[in-house]
C-alpha cells in the first residue's frame, strides 16, 4: 500500500497538467485484454421497482435512483407521496494492474454524456481479447422484471409472461460469451434455457433457506440486467483502459407487514473479471447524492459496526416544497455482503472478531463525504486518480482523512470513517457533522470496501441495500436511531437469505 500511496502522490504533483491534457480530447484506447473500444451508446433502459413502500428507479448501467434525462430523483418513500429520499447513486470500482496502472469504472451524473458502463455481456476470444458489439449493447439495453408469484404461477402450469419467455439464461458461447447468464432452473438439465421445456428464472420457491444464496433471484419482485465497462471510452473517470468487468445485477424488494422490510430495497452485483489480468488494491464503492427531501439541510454520517452510510436532517423541520416536514426520516445504504477478502491478510475485514476465516468478506472499510464544488481537494472528482483517492479514504490532494473537525487537520489521527458518531472502535471521541460545526448542505458521500485482489476470471458477489425509517416524534435523531435498528434487522434477514417470517406479503 505504501507503493500505491507514493504512486498517487506522484500523480497529484501533475494534477493540473493531467487535467488539462485529458480534457483537450478523449480518444479511444487499447489494452492487453480489450480490443479497440466499441462504439456502444450510453444505456437508456429504466424502470421502477415498486412492490412495497418504495418507488426506486432502476437503470441499466452503473447508476440508480434517478432519471438522467430529466435530471430528477426517483427514490420515493412513502410510495405515492412525491417525496424522494435519494437523488442518485452509482457504483465505483478501481484498482491497479500488474504494471501499477490505475484502472477505474464509475458513474456520477453523466454530465455531457460522461459514462463508464454499457449494456450487455462480454465476449472473449481464444487470445483473451475482450469485446462487446454494438448489436449486443443494443440487445441488452433493457431490464427483465419478474415477480415471484408470476414464476410460481408459470411453474404450476400457468401462462409465461413476456419476461419469462425472453429470459436471458444463456450467453452466446459461440461468440465467446459465458454460457450461463441470468440464473434459471434447468428442469431438463441440458444447460439451455427453454421455458417450453419447463425451465424458469431461479427464484427460491421452496420457502426454506437454500444452501447457497448468491446468484438466485430474490424479493417479491426482482429486476435483472447485465452491463460492462468495455463498451466504449471511459468518459466519467477518464480511465485510459477498461478493467474488463461484466456485472450482472438484480434489484429486489419485499412487500411486508414489517416496516423495516417494507421500506427497504436491495441490490446484488455479480462482478466478473473477464480480463486475463489481476487487479490489485481494488476498492468497490457506492456513491450517493442523498437529497433527503429538501437537499439543502442534510447531514451525513456512518455506523462502522453496521457497515452503514446514512443521511439525516440537520433540523427538526425538513421544509420546502420537496421536504418531509416535521420529524423527517433518515435513509442509509448498507454493505450487506462485501467483496471477498484476500486470504491470510491478517485483517478482520468483516468485523466479526475473527481474522482470516474461510470466505471472509469485507464490510464497509472507508466512508467519506465531499462538497459540490470544483477545483478543490474536498470537491467533485475530475481526473482518474480522484476516484481512487476517495475510494481509498484520501482527499483529492492525497491527504488521508483525519479524525475530527473537517477531516483535514494534519495534527489529528488518520482514520477510515468520517462522522461515525461514537461507532468507530479506533476513536472514542464523538464526531458528527453537528459536533464539528459543519453547516448542513446538499451532501454527497462514498462508502467503499477494500482493498482486495480481483483476480482474472474471479467472480465476486456484493449486495447492498437502502434502508429507511421515520420516527413519529423526537426529530431527526430519533429517525436516525430507528434507522440503525432497521438496518440491523435487515442484516439479520440477509444473513438468512431473506427466508424469514417478516416477509409476510401484505398485497
Amino acid at each position: 500500500m505504501k507503493t500505491l500511496i507514493t504512486l498517487i502522490t506522484a500523480l497529484l504533483f501533475f494534477t493540473g497538467s493531467i487535467y488539462a491534457k485529458e480534457n483537450q480530447g478523449r480518444k479511444k484506447t487499447t489494452s492487453s485484454t480489450a480490443k479497440v473500444a466499441a462504439s456502444c451508446p450510453n444505456t437508456t433502459a429504466q424502470t421502477d421497482l415498486a412492490v412495497n413502500n418504495v418507488r426506486a428507479r432502476i437503470l441499466n448501467g452503473g447508476d440508480l435512483w434517478w432519471d438522467p434525462v430529466g435530471q430528477t430523483p426517483y427514490y420515493e418513500v412513502p410510495i405515492g407521496s412525491n417525496k424522494n429520499s435519494i437523488y442518485s447513486g452509482a457504483i465505483w470500482i478501481a484498482g491497479l494492474d500488474a504494471n501499477n496502472q490505475l484502472k477505474a469504472a464509475a458513474q456520477t451524473y453523466r454530465q455531457g454524456g460522461a459514462n463508464d458502463f454499457w449494456a450487455g455481456p462480454i465476449a472473449k476470444d481464444n487470445f483473451g481479447l475482450l469485446d462487446v458489439s454494438t448489436t449486443t449493447c443494443a440487445q441488452y439495453d433493457r431490464v427483465w422484471s419478474l415477480t415471484k408469484n408470476e414464476v410460481q404461477t408459470f411453474v404450476n402450469g400457468g401462462t409465461a409472461t413476456p419476461d419469462i419467455i425472453s429470459w436471458p439464461g444463456n450467453g452466446n458461447a459461440a461468440n465467446g460469451e459465458l454460457p450461463m447468464l441470468a440464473p434459471f432452473v434447468d428442469v431438463d438439465n441440458d444447460g439451455v434455457y427453454n421455458y417450453l421445456a419447463g425451465d424458469y428464472p431461479n427464484f427460491n420457491l421452496t420457502g426454506s433457506a437454500p444452501v447457497g444464496c448468491n446468484g438466485t433471484l430474490k424479493g417479491d419482485r426482482s429486476i435483472w440486467w447485465v452491463f460492462n465497462d468495455i463498451g466504449n471510452v471511459h468518459t466519467e473517470t477518464l480511465s485510459p483502459t477498461p478493467i474488463g468487468l461484466e456485472i450482472r445485477a438484480q434489484a429486489f424488494a419485499y412487500a411486508s407487514a414489517d416496516p423495516a422490510m417494507n421500506n427497504a430495497t436491495f441490490y446484488e452485483y455479480q462482478i466478473i473479471n473477464r480480463s486475463n489480468e489481476d487487479l490489485s488494491n481494488t476498492y468497490f464503492g457506492v456513491w450517493c447524492d442523498p437529497d433527503l427531501g429538501n437537499a439543502a439541510d442534510d447531514y451525513v454520517g456512518c455506523d462502522v459496526g453496521l457497515g452503514l452510510g446514512y443521511c439525516y436532517n440537520a433540523d427538526p423541520d425538513d421544509d420546502g416544497a420537496g421536504g418531509y416536514g416535521i420529524n423527517p426520516p433518515a435513509v442509509g445504504i448498507d454493505f450487506f455482503q462485501g467483496p471477498l477478502a484476500d486470504a491470510n491478510d491478517g485483517i478482520d475485514n468483516d468485523k466479526d472478531g475473527t481474522t482470516d476465516e474461510l470466505g471472509e468478506t469485507i464490510s464497509m472499510s472507508k466512508f467519506m463525504y465531499y462538497k459540490n464544488i470544483n477545483s478543490s481537494p474536498v470537491g467533485n472528482p475530475a481526473i482518474l486518480v480522484d476516484y481512487y483517492n476517495y475510494l481509498s479514504g484520501h482527499w483529492l490532494d492525497g491527504m488521508q482523512v483525519t479524525y475530527g473537525a473537517d477531516g483535514r487537520d494534519p495534527l489529528n489521527q488518520p482514520c477510515d470513517y468520517m462522522f461515525p458518531g461514537l461507532s468507530d472502535p479506533a476513536n472514542s471521541t464523538l464526531w458528527t457533522m453537528a459536533s464539528a460545526g459543519i453547516p448542513a448542505d446538499d451532501m454527497r458521500f462514498l462508502q467503499s470496501a477494500g482493498s482486495f485482489t480481483l483476480s482474472a476470471g474471479e467472480v465476486n458477489y456484493i449486495t447492498t441495500g437502502v434502508v429507511w425509517a421515520r420516527a413519529t416524534s423526537g426529530g431527526p435523531t430519533a429517525s436516525l436511531a430507528e434507522l440503525l435498528v432497521a438496518d440491523s434487522t435487515m442484516q439479520s434477514v440477509f444473513d438468512n437469505c431473506f427466508v424469514t417470517s417478516i416477509n409476510t406479503n401484505k398485497r
